[in-house]
């Protein structure tokens, strides 16, 4: 066997590793981009953060909840969203080892993801996959 067929068999197989978290943050980071949307369109329509609690909150805060938290709370959940995205790519093409693992914990911190459900899981999961390493090696 050549040396070329030697090294191209373990970066097929790292690939393989890695596929399955790569997408599972993409998802993750669409499923996010998407909650950040709708944050955007209920504020819009003038549904804020304070219609879906049971009682009301105290006043001041649904004014703070529904306006400048919930613009910032929006413009957050994008970037993080667009930097899982690019970080997921860049980790399916075994590229930016380093901005893969800060997305996969990115996305397991509540409240800026999809984590109980989804982030969670695949931060976990792709951390696991991350740090072997045959995978670390495989990064360029």
């Amino acid at each position: 066997m050549s040396p070329e067929k030697k090294e191209l068999q373990p970066v097929v197989d790292v690939k393989n590793q890695v596929s399955g978290p790569a997408i599972g943050l993409l998802v993750a980071g669409i499923i996010g981009g998407m909650f950040s949307l709708v944050t955007l369109i209920s504020l819009g329509i003038g549904l804020g953060f304070s219609t879906f609690w049971v009682r009301e909150l105290p006043k001041g805060y649904s004014d703070l909840y529904e306006g400048a938290f919930g613009m910032g709370g929006f413009f957050v959940g994008v970037l993080v969203a667009a930097f899982v995205i690019f970080a997921a790519l860049k980790m399916k093409d075994l590229t930016q080892w380093s901005l893969a693992v800060a997305a996969s914990i990115l996305v397991m911190i509540p409240c800026i993801s999809p984590c109980c459900l989804i982030g969670l899981p695949v931060g976990i999961w792709s951390l696991v996959v991350l740090m072997r390493p045959e995978v670390k090696a495989a990064f360029h």
